[in-house]
């Protein structure tokens, strides 16, 4: 079995420093960090999980969240908390309010308390600060959240086939042909991919064209000030792809100004399936994606890595999505 000791001896530096590079200290030289982290990689070194005084986990899970606006991360919040109130765990939560600075003063926190284990969801800031709790052995799961390099476990929607799918469903299945897409935040990758899923629909299927708006966001009033910047009670745009239910709140709103009716005179479509969608004038077709699922699974998966001696390979797991009907799409075929 690999000790500290051999990875001390192998990156040529004492055991000491190799203790502080796993407890994330700055008093090492970035030098000897990358030699330890090279060690610790070549022997197949993986510290242990921190454990309290008694050598006992400390039943604590750290968690971040954007925000608690809305629906969707109140939801997979909600979620997590229940998965691990029911296996022993009590969980901390900190909102970053969508500012980088505030992810990383989070992540030192959470450190410096030394919880079992973190849940991220949509991390904004670079992902090197949560190297150090990779190093530590710390376990951390990302939600909502891609990860570049394949080294902690991920829970994801398939945002890029779930906007390939709202383009096919208007396109093929609805007869629209001239789309107006309105977009996200621009920093978050779920925007990034739905776009994604919206060029590869394009780059297969001609006949339709999509707009993608200039003003960009998750709030009603990006919706509103979108359709009121391309929609024109003349226009020849036949449906509008919203980034989420939030934003076809505000471009109905702004559809309704101009005196255009939805679906008759154009059609509109969401994303998340909100609490409210059913509810809107006329009911909203939208997207459904698992929020509560993406809760449990994410906290599963560190309770798992958590209560296990064995270090398995790290999962992405990516959960589909599907269109709900209701009555905001009119068919022209």
């Amino acid at each position: 079995m690999v000790t500290i000791k051999d990875v001390a001896k192998e990156a040529g530096v004492s055991i000491a420093t190799v203790s502080r590079v796993i407890n994330g200290t700055t008093r090492v030289s970035e030098e000897k960090r990358k030699r330890v982290l090279k060690a610790m990689q070549k022997l197949g070194y993986h510290p242990t999980p921190r454990y309290g005084k008694n050598g006992q986990l400390l039943r604590t899970i750290g968690v971040i969240v954007p925000n608690l606006g809305a629906y969707h991360y109140p939801d997979i919040l909600s979620s997590i908390y229940e998965t691990a109130f029911s296996n022993g765990f009590d969980i901390m939560v900190a909102l970053a309010r969508d500012k980088p600075i505030r992810e990383k003063e989070i992540l030192d926190e959470y450190f410096n308390r030394k919880v079992d284990g973190v849940l991220i969801c949509t991390l904004k800031c670079d992902e090197h600060f949560i190297q150090r709790f990779i190093d530590s052995g710390t376990p951390v799961v990302a939600v909502d959240h891609p990860v570049e390099e394949v080294n902690i476990d991920s829970v994801n929607i398939d945002n890029v086939m779930g906007a390939y799918g709202v383009i096919r469903y208007l396109h093929k299945k609805k007869g629209h042909k001239k789309i107006l897409h309105i977009r996200g935040a621009l920093n978050v990758y779920a925007t990034r991919d739905r776009e994604r899923g919206i060029r590869r629909y394009l780059q297969k299927h001609k006949g339709v064209e999509v707009i993608m708006s200039k003003i960009a966001g998750f709030e009603p009033e990006h919706g509103y000030k979108a359709v009121l910047d391309h929609i024109t009670p003349s226009t020849d745009i036949t449906a509008i792809f919203c980034v989420n239910d939030y934003v076809a709140l505000g471009a109905i709103h702004a559809l309704n100004e101009l005196g255009l009716k939805v679906p008759e005179d154009i059609s509109v479509i969401g994303f998340d399936d909100s609490p409210f969608a059913s509810f809107t004038v006329p009911p909203l077709t939208t997207v459904s994606q698992p929020r509560e699922e993406m809760g449990a699974l994410a906290a599963q998966l560190l309770i798992e890595r958590l209560n296990s001696q064995k270090r398995s390979v790290y999962r992405n797991i990516v959960l589909p999505t599907k269109i709900v009907e209701r009555s905001s799409v009119i068919s022209l075929i």
